[in-house]
């Protein structure tokens, strides 16, 4: 069993640490053994608390996975703090990765003063967050599905004193036909599974010009993904869009990839 800091890793397939939780995968072959695993990385990672195995993948509509506790405080929630920004979590009941983290300043550094953003996805807030600490003079309206993440986004505005986000609770495209109205500069679409669905609600909401990043899993097992997908992408834009960049945000499985487009949009 492991010893030290650099001998437990070889007994897990992946391991995410969002504020003092540890939220771990265990390769299957020492499951049996997970608990002295976990007592292992408890005593090896300072400021962890609390361990917790995931036992699923991303499921169901609120994109949840199914945690199971291990070692630690048996407590899933925790302030994970991020681009001088801090976020008030349940990771048993909202879905966040601290792997987006470059991703979302990527996203804030490009949106310029007095934009209206429209966040589409946007769980507990991070995305409209960091993007609102750097440009406190935008408009940002969030949608978010799940009812509980949507109260920890509602709480974590005040935690980080944000003036300038809306929020909607609820489905997507029902919001956008009939709550608002299409004058945005710049639609983030963080819901890779099934963002592409929403692309024509995404479309129509862009005021004459703007930008919609869309995050979406695609499958490529040719050595040049990202010709393959803007190709697969391009298919379903029309005429006012046009692919400005592409880039992989991670490799999720066998041939599959998480993809970010930033799609321009003149109509």
């Amino acid at each position: 069993m492991p010893v030290n800091d650099s001998e437990y890793k070889k007994y897990l397939s992946g391991m995410d640490i969002i504020g003092d939780i540890a939220i771990i995968n265990i390769k299957s072959e020492f499951l049996s053994k997970k608990t002295l695993i976990s007592n292992q990385i408890l005593s090896n990672i300072k400021n962890i608390r609390s361990i917790y195995q995931q036992t699923t993948g991303v499921t169901g509509q609120y994109r949840v996975k199914t945690l199971s506790y291990l070692s630690g405080v048996d407590d899933p929630v925790t302030i994970y703090k991020e681009s001088g920004c801090q976020f008030l979590i349940d990771v048993s009941k909202v879905y966040f990765s601290p792997r987006l983290s470059n991703e979302r300043l990527r996203i804030a550094k490009l949106v310029q003063p007095n934009e209206k953003l429209l966040n589409m996805f946007a769980g507990v807030g991070p995305f409209s967050i960091i993007i609102s600490k750097y440009q406190p003079s935008c408009q940002i309206i969030d949608i978010e599905m799940n009812p509980i993440a949507s109260e920890y986004a509602i709480e974590n505005y005040r935690l980080n004193k944000i003036k300038n986000i809306t929020s909607f609770c609820g489905n997507s495209h029902d919001i956008v036909l009939s709550k608002l109205s299409s004058d945005f500069s710049r639609i983030l679409m963080p819901l890779p599974e099934k963002s592409i669905e929403f692309l024509d609600d995404a479309i129509s909401m862009i005021n004459k010009n703007g930008w919609i990043h869309l995050y979406w899993h695609l499958n490529s097992n040719d050595g040049d993904v990202l010709t393959n997908c803007n190709e697969v992408l391009n298919k379903k834009l029309d005429n006012s869009c046009k692919i400005s960049s592409s880039r992989i945000v991670k490799h999720i499985g066998p041939g599959w990839y998480q993809i970010v487009f930033d799609i321009e949009v003149n109509k």
